[in-house]
């Protein structure tokens, strides 16, 4: 939840990046004896978030609420893991379950999907 908040507030246009570095760090967060929230501070910090931002981002009630309703709508949609590829609220591919789907698979419904 916090590094959704730390995303959030970095901006549309580094949201990415943090979420990208986050999963990078995933390892190193939880290794034994590691202190996650310093790697969040890193994180921050290097998308020009201040410590002071950052402590505001993790404690907001309101990011806090956005990630809860995120989560029940993916359970709503049946999102059972991550990651999860949905075209037009269908469920394509979901790597490391028993669907069966490919990505050739998902290729094809955004093709049809862009094709309408």
């Amino acid at each position: 939840v916090a590094g959704f908040a730390i995303a959030r507030c970095a901006g549309g246009d580094k949201y990415f990046d943090v979420v990208h570095e986050l999963m990078a760090s995933q390892q190193e967060m939880l290794s034994p004896g590691a202190d996650p929230r310093q790697t969040l501070f890193r994180v921050g910090n290097g998308v020009g978030l201040s410590n002071e931002q950052i402590q505001t981002c993790i404690t907001d009630p309101e990011a806090l609420k956005a990630a809860d309703e995120r989560a029940r709508a993916a359970v709503s949609n049946g999102v059972s893991g991550t990651p999860t590829f949905m075209v037009n609220g269908e469920t394509i591919v979901t790597p490391g379950s028993n669907s069966g789907a490919t990505l050739a698979d998902l290729s094809t419904a955004i093709d049809a999907a862009l094709a309408k």
